[in-house]
């Protein structure tokens, strides 16, 4: 058994049939073809009317623009303070200075010749001491 419903809400009074016509006509129904309704392109501009929504796209341009420039000049800094920082730990840190291989070898070796030197001399103090 079938409910009916004569609420407030309810279209069991409506006749679809305008909407069905035309559906097969291939028109399109909404608000903007009601009599009281007017859409933007059915009613011209004026001058004014441009000139201002001219302005607030510029506008809105041009504050969308400064907003990238200053966001952008935000992003620069913070790198370059990033870049500043591992900049100033890796002369902080003796062990991140990069030398080429030559120039360990080179102190290698005058390392190894101070350390020989040494071992002479103390030799020839125990010759001595004999």
């Amino acid at each position: 058994m079938a409910e009916q419903n004569d609420g407030a809400f309810s279209d069991n009074g409506f006749d679809h049939s305008f909407f069905a016509e035309n559906a097969r006509k291939g028109t399109v129904v909404s608000r903007a073809n009601s009599i009281g309704s007017t859409s933007a392109s059915s009613v011209p501009n004026t001058d004014d009317e441009d000139s201002d929504y001219r302005h607030e796209t510029t506008y809105k341009e041009s504050y969308k623009d400064r907003r990238r420039q200053a966001h952008t000049q935000a992003e620069q800094k913070r790198r370059d303070a990033i870049k500043k920082g591992y900049d100033d730990l890796q002369s902080i840190v003796p062990t991140c200075q990069q030398q080429s291989e030559f120039a360990f070898l080179h102190k290698e070796k005058k390392k190894q010749e101070e350390e020989m030197s040494m071992l002479r001399k103390e030799v020839m103090a125990l010759k001595i001491m004999k």
